[in-house]
């Protein structure tokens, strides 16, 4: 049975899932009720023919009564329409019962049937109250309370009751009515206490849904500003990087032509003494700015995380030395004395990024040359910075007597584009962005750069840096100056800027190689298939018509062209000539079949290096 009943409530759902949680519920209860009646009446019609009560007739009458009732209200129920089975359901249970009391032929047994009457009253009333409208409960409590008066004043006020029987007559006339009316305001407050706390939760369920749906909006609205920001800032960041694209492609072609020429021009043996030591000047104004050039580029690269550290074996010893030896003619000059030490206890080679440890340490070494006076002394040392267990912690150190710093200056020292103030910048120069790189070098590296300072009496600069012991690396073969090697080579240059053809021709006139120039992409393609083929290509990236890595992907796709000739060509080394320097335009050479890249400025011994390491007679191509 209670299955049944829970099965049958449970069909309810989907009728009121529209409505409310309370809605929900009292639907639940009224099926569960009129099924409990629906049940009820068989057992009391038994009862009824097993006890044998007085007025059987009207007894039977209202048990159909109620079963016709209690089905007709599961049926409303069960077709949505709740408010009709409450008042239904009421009226029938109540009503018939107070009819049949009118016109019953004779009533045996008064106050039983009374006592009975006010019991099912009771029940019914209660019914009313929780199921029908207000305005159907408040008639049926009037109907109930006038039959149970009439009922009282015709009936057992003129029948003969025995003895006390008659003061139970009484007190149930008058307590029941009280009871009646108690019950009734009960099951009232009760309802108004249980609706109105359904309301409120529905207020606060909206008042929710309101919040969660602002919620979702500004949700939904910030992360859309999310999405507009971040397009923002990847274009932001596209912008920059084709702009350091640009500007470095823009720079650094016209280096080539000054940094080129000076190499060229060194090699002469007419120069007088004036004209060298201008030369001289040219160079070194040039390598300035290329440094100024690289540092920008790096500190980009540093912030767009696209710096990738090598691992391999080098010497700290002849590092340090090497530093030295690099910067001691400008501290000559400065008339600074320049100093080193590596300490014994030290491995003789560690596995670690050479290059950027040394460039860490140009840059602290060119600062602390600029920063000190003449007569001033600049040591850096190497030592073991503290207990090593299987890697050694190196500590490197850079000490000078020079102009110092204040605590405020010391404090931003690391920030990029500072530097003491403008006066400063205007005696010694610089962009202010060494130590800011030097700084983020040592980080990716594992340390971190420190600094101590006193005004007017020097800096030191350290950072500790977790190397592991290395084996020495084989011996490399020695490479003759690039003047002493004539190459050889049949090279064909492909270059748009007039300047540069001119620097290239010298160069390879110099290298001893035979050379045909072409002005862009197409014009290669001609000379290829017309004229003889050369041994490799130097090709320019950024050319009008037809650029460089269009051009190579369409040597390339000859090695499936029939004509021989052209698959002997496709094969031909290419060795990229670009004024870009990211990793985005060496990989993009890569990805066109290029086969090496030089970057612009290109320097004498950078290209002998390059024709040798891509020369085919060797099979030492890229």
């Amino acid at each position: 049975m209670i299955g049944l009943i829970d099965a049958l409530a449970t069909r309810l759902d989907p009728v009121y899932a529209a409505r409310s949680h309370f809605i929900r519920l009292k639907a639940r209860l009224l099926a569960i009720f009129t099924l409990l009646l629906i049940a009820w009446v068989p057992l009391n019609l038994a009862k009824i023919f097993w006890v044998h009560p007085p007025n059987i007739p009207e007894r039977l009458i209202i048990n159909l009564c109620i079963l016709l009732t209690a089905c007709w209200t599961l049926r409303q129920v069960f077709r949505g329409r709740l408010a009709a089975a409450g008042n239904g359901l009421a009226v029938g249970l109540i009503l018939p019962i107070h009819l049949l009391l009118l016109f019953a032929p004779e009533i045996v047994e008064p106050l039983g049937l009374a006592v009975q009457l006010f019991a099912v009253d009771l029940v019914f009333l209660l019914v009313a109250v929780v199921f029908a409208s207000r305005l159907i409960a408040v008639a049926l409590l009037l109907l109930i309370v006038g039959s149970f008066t009439g009922f009282y004043l015709l009936v057992l006020h003129h029948s003969t009751i025995p003895g006390s029987m008659t003061y139970a007559a009484d007190t149930l006339w008058r307590d029941g009515l009280l009871s009646l009316g108690f019950v009734f305001c009960l099951g009232h407050t009760l309802v108004q206490i249980t609706e109105a706390a359904h309301l409120h939760s529905e207020a606060a369920l909206r008042a929710t849904r309101t919040t969660n749906e602002n919620l979702e909006k500004l949700v939904a609205e910030r992360t859309a500003a999310l999405g507009v920001a971040t397009v923002q800032a990847q274009e932001s960041s596209r912008a920059k990087s084709e702009f350091l694209a640009n500007m470095s492609h823009e720079i650094r072609t016209p280096l080539n032509g000054i940094i080129g020429s000076c190499d060229l021009l060194r090699e002469r043996p007419d120069l007088t003494p004036d004209a060298a030591e201008h030369v001289r000047i040219i160079s070194e104004s040039g390598d300035l700015l290329l440094r100024l050039l690289g540092d920008i580029l790096d500190f980009s690269k540093i912030e767009a995380g696209q710096i990738e550290l090598e691992r391999h074996t080098f010497g700290l010893a002849a590092l340090v030395a090497d530093t030295v030896s690099l910067l001691a003619p400008k501290a000559t000059a400065a008339d600074v004395h320049f100093e080193f030490e590596a300490a014994p206890e030290l491995p003789a080679y560690v596995m670690g990024d050479s290059h950027r440890i040394r460039q860490v340490l140009l840059n602290l070494a060119s600062n602390a040359i600029k920063f000190t006076p003449a007569g001033g002394r600049v040591r850096l040392t190497a030592g073991v910075g503290g207990a090593a267990t299987g890697t050694v912690p190196v500590r490197f150190e850079m000490r000078d007597t020079g102009i110092g710093m204040d605590p405020a200056t010391l404090a931003r020292v690391f920030e990029r584009f500072t530097q003491a103030d403008s006066s400063t910048t205007r005696r010694y120069g610089g962009s202010g962005l060494g130590l800011a790189i030097s700084a983020k070098l040592v980080q990716l590296m594992g340390g971190r750069l420190e600094a101590e300072s006193t005004l007017g009496h020097g800096s030191v600069f350290f950072f500790t840096l977790t190397l592991s012991p290395a084996a020495a690396p084989a011996a490399a073969p020695a490479t003759a100056a690039p003047t002493a090697i004539r190459l050889g080579l049949r090279v064909l240059v492909v270059e748009d800027n007039a300047v540069n053809r001119s620097i290239l021709d010298a160069q390879l006139t110099q290298l001893g190689c035979a050379h045909t120039m072409a002005h862009n992409g197409e014009e290669a393609l001609v000379a290829l298939v017309g004229g003889p083929p050369p041994d490799l290509i130097l090709m320019d990236c950024h050319m009008p018509r037809l650029d460089g890595w269009a051009t190579t992907r369409r040597i390339r796709a000859w090695a499936a062209d029939p004509d021989a000739t052209k698959q002997h060509l496709s094969r031909l080394p290419i060795i990229a000539l670009t004024a870009a320097a990211l990793p985005d335009d060496y990989q993009q050479c890569r990805d066109a079949g290029m086969n090496d890249f030089l970057a612009k400025p290109v320097r004498l011994a950078e290209l002998h290096a390059a024709l040798l390491r891509n020369d085919p007679r060797t099979a030492v191509t890229g």
